[in-house]
């Protein structure tokens, strides 16, 4: 509740959502939502404003892709 009252849940959710959505991508996806779904996560990635959770999304997108899973934020 607290990260909900004090605005932050946002860098926190937005990102575990897009790597949700990159696991699925890769375990259930075919190329072409492979494909859709980079490009959409390299879109929201721009649009997340502080700089240690862009790179901490990053470094954990890496590890998805090397195939870690269940990692969250």
């Amino acid at each position: 509740m607290q990260l909900a009252k004090s605005g932050q849940i946002q860098n926190v959710c937005g990102p575990n959502a897009l790597m949700t959505l990159l696991e699925y991508a890769l375990d259930y996806g075919d190329g072409e939502l492979q494909s859709t779904v980079n490009n959409m996560i390299a879109r929201e990635i721009e649009n997340i404003e502080r700089e240690d959770i862009r790179n901490l999304l990053l470094e954990k997108i890496d590890k998805i892709k090397k195939g870690e899973r269940d990692l969250y934020l």
